[in-house]
């Protein structure tokens, strides 16, 4: 009787050892893959938010007075940032959820603003009203914080050993 007590136990260990070990095995593998995706995503993403990131710069936060583009330029800025989307790296492909919102927001202002609409009545040639002006730039503005939300680069490092002590605060004047 000691001896199939014996071996019913060890058959029993055994089988809960494997079902354990297929378990955790499954779960973690699942996670591998998921982490690897996740880390191959992340990287395709951040090439083609370079180059976003770099297209936004023909949208300051300021534009000097006497200085804001043309309608013809929005134009222009309206068919490069078009083209990244659907060129052959495909970007718009990579934008997240709140940054996909906010891209298609900004192409909208600047195709209004270029093309008009009913109610604004310009002309080409006409100059961008300070509330044109001011959604573009803010849009863009937004844009460019959500991308670099997105990599991650606008978060602090996640080492502590790595962190950056505070800035100083700014001397007072007087």
């Amino acid at each position: 009787m000691e001896i199939l007590v014996g071996a019913l136990s060890a058959v029993l260990g055994a089988l809960v050892g494997g079902v354990v070990t297929y378990l955790t095995t499954r779960s973690k593998l699942r996670l591998e893959l998921a982490h690897a995706y996740d880390q191959a995503v992340r990287e395709k993403r951040l090439a083609r938010y370079q180059r976003l990131f770099h297209l936004s710069e023909a949208i300051p936060r300021y534009w000097k007075p006497g200085e804001e583009p043309s309608r013809e330029r929005l134009l222009e800025i309206c068919e490069e940032f078009h083209g990244w989307y659907f060129d052959e790296d495909a970007g718009g492909l990579y934008l997240t959820p709140r940054a996909m919102d906010v891209y298609m927001r900004l192409q909208n202002a600047l195709a209004t603003a270029c093309h008009g609409d009913d109610a604004a009545g310009h002309t080409s040639e006409a100059p961008m009203s300070p509330d044109e002006s001011r959604e573009i730039r803010d849009l863009a503005d937004t844009l460019r914080h959500q991308l670099a939300q997105d990599v991650g680069t606008s978060s602090p490092p996640r080492l502590r050993l790595t962190r950056l002590d505070p800035a100083p605060p700014p001397p007072r004047g007087r």
